[in-house]
């Protein structure tokens, strides 16, 4: 006996030593460990010792041709949890001048993209206090850490370009993700809000576009003009704006609008009034709808949207102060529909309830991108009058190109790829573009929400959710799973698990065959993405549409856990028409296996494979 434990000892010794062996060379190639150290990849939302109430940032832009400007920052903050002495603030790109305290002059120090500062007295748990921060920045492009379409961006004047606004300088912000404090200091991450206001002072002529409402517009003197925009509402950093430029108006809203009472101007360049009215129309009955869809009013003092020349991005949800590229003042009418409903639904799902940290920034792009099928649903279903049929292909037709934009690239899983959901990030920028795109993975998680509990359920979820975090304005994924949980009765874990909290997505081969003897119907699917101990095959309920011949429609349902699942139906007659997943309940890229020749691009953009009468044949429907 002895000597039989003694060998189980060394036995197992021998294998400890052995997985260790394989766990460190695991380790070493492993990406979400950092090589060398062996810390975890991984980041956390800063700490918050202050509670940040309001910010007023006074701009003074003494020649628009030049990048460069002065700012007076005055913060309103809150001491939190103990008494506090010293305060961080992001800082990439102001030069500090000087900093107050309660008017008494505070030690302080710029180093590592931060501003430390040492207050002159503790400041008690409760206690506000409040900070003055003078600074200048030259944001001209090709100095150390200025990049265009980061923090300021400095436009230069034209003097041959075509009308005003490209012969006049142009300034504008971008501060997605943590690009803010590139121009003024500030707690550079969504899980803080305050209330703002901006007073910028710029040679008059030139016109200012800023959160809010424009509170006062007096003349500074000396040829100058002084705007002032107030952010009554808290809303997180980095989405305070400003655009300077010379711009041609069009009030896009008024009484006769579908939102009146609501001012709604479209800053567009000089020269292109005409074609931007028609672009962005429809802007007034988009606002309507979507407060109809999440029944939440409006929830901002106006709605601007900005045409600007140099911005390096498609869309920028800026509170109640979208900015937009300039490819999107001409087109046809309803060319641009897709981002301006995009940027509009954003007003709500981003900026009303904003993601507490950038690994929930699916919840900001996957509402926006969905609002951008439910509003194609919308205008091909009722304003055309298309009727219903037509309103649900225009929708799907949108989720389709969803599907396909993940084909190519979502082909990711554990531990290579990050999540939907992951903090696994260097760079926040980097959320934005991984293999799980936010955008468009995002959408189709909501859609097989709405799809798996049924539109009223959703719904009712939804505008819970709004009406329960709108107060506080900050959101994690959890919050919006348990909330759904609440009010369909549902259990949602294994569903967030699987297509949130683990990338990639199922890669599904379909077979299908007819028994005329036996009149059965066979489908066989067929996961071909990896499958091991890290990545577990997916478990869903796959639909299958039957169309007989005489036109009745069944529908089936293939309930798939493993790597293969069968479902075998009988039918009364040969089907004229099998479709697996019409609906794109499960998002999958699937194809007919063995239908396809040659290159199998085409048949994996989309989930709708069809068996035609002919038996051997099989198409997809889709464009």
């Amino acid at each position: 006996m002895r000597t039989a434990w003694l060998l189980v000892v060394v036995i197992g010794v021998v294998a400890g030593l052995a997985a260790g062996r394989e766990g460190s060379a695991a380790a070493a190639g492993d990406p979400r460990i950092e090589a060398g150290t062996g810390r975890r990849v991984a980041a956390w939302p800063p700490a918050r010792p202050f509670d940040h109430l309001s910010m007023r940032l006074e701009i003074d832009i003494p020649d628009m041709g030049r990048a460069w400007l002065s700012g007076v920052e005055t913060l309103r903050l809150r001491a939190i949890g103990v008494p506090r002495r010293a305060l961080r603030l992001d800082c990439r790109g102001p030069v500090v001048r000087g900093v107050e305290a309660g008017g008494r002059r505070c030690g302080f120090e710029q180093r590592d993209g931060g501003l430390w500062v040492d207050l002159p007295r503790p400041v008690a748990a409760g206690e506000e206090v409040t900070l003055t921060i003078w600074y200048d920045l030259d944001y001209s492009e090709g100095r150390p850490g200025v990049k265009k379409g980061e923090g300021l961006t400095y436009s230069p004047a034209a003097a041959d370009g075509e009308g005003v606004t490209e012969r006049s300088a142009q300034i504008h912000s971008q501060g997605q993700s943590e690009l803010n404090s590139r121009w003024f200091p500030c707690h550079d991450f969504p899980n803080e809000r305050l209330e703002t206001e901006l007073v910028v002072t710029v040679e008059t002529g030139y016109d200012v576009v800023a959160n809010g409402r424009l509170a006062a517009r007096e003349d500074a003197g000396g040829g100058r003009t002084r705007w002032h925009w107030v952010q009554a509402e808290p809303h997180v950093n980095y989405l305070v704006a400003i655009a300077v430029g010379k711009f041609a108006r069009v009030e896009l809203g008024g009484e006769r609008s579908a939102r009146p009472g609501l001012e709604m101007p479209l800053f567009t360049p000089a020269g292109t009034e005409a074609s931007a009215a028609v672009i962005y129309e429809d802007t007034a009955r988009m606002m309507a709808f979507f407060e109809e869809r999440f029944d939440e009013p409006y929830p901002w003092a106006s709605y601007s949207q900005t045409i600007l020349r140099d911005f390096t991005a498609g869309g920028m949800e800026n509170t109640g102060a979208t900015f937009m590229t300039l490819r999107s003042a001409r087109g046809a009418p309803g060319s641009r529909d897709d981002l301006i409903s995009h940027e509009l639904a954003h007003q709500w799902m981003g900026n009303l309830l904003t993601c507490r940290g950038w690994e929930h920034i699916w919840l900001n792009e996957g509402w926006a991108s969905l609002c951008e099928a439910l509003w194609n649903e919308h205008e091909a279903g009722t304003i055309r009058d298309g009727g219903v049929a037509a309103g649900r292909e225009a929708y799907l037709k949108t989720l389709r190109g969803f599907v396909r934009s993940q084909a190519g690239k979502n082909r990711g899983s554990v531990p290579e790829v990050p999540a939907l959901a992951s903090n696994r990030w260097p760079n926040p920028d980097d959320v934005f573009n991984g293999q799980d795109d936010v955008y468009h993975k995002g959408a189709m998680v909501l859609h097989m929400l709405k799809a798996r509990l049924g539109e009223e359920a959703f719904w009712r979820g939804t505008r819970l959710y709004i009406d329960r975090f709108k107060a506080g304005g900050l959101v994690e994924t959890d919050d919006f799973r348990r909330t759904l949980e609440e009010v369909s009765g549902e259990s949602l874990g294994a569903f967030f698990d699987q297509w949130v909290w683990r990338p990639g997505v199922p890669r599904l081969a379909v077979e299908r065959a007819w028994d005329a003897g036996a009149g059965r119907l066979t489908v066989r699917a067929r996961q071909e993405q990896r499958v091991d101990g890290a990545n577990p095959a997916y478990a869903f309920s796959l639909p299958v549409r039957v169309e007989m011949e005489d036109g009745a429609v069944r529908w089936l349902r293939v309930e798939v856990a493993d790597r293969e699942a069968m479902g075998t139906f009988e039918l009364p007659g040969r089907p004229r028409r099998v479709e697996v997943d019409p609906g794109l309940e499960v998002f999958a890229v699937t194809r007919l296996a063995g239908a396809w020749e040659g290159d199998l691009e085409d048949a994996w953009y989309t989930q709708d494979p069809v068996m035609d009468a002919g038996g051997d044949g099989a198409g997809v429907d889709g464009e």
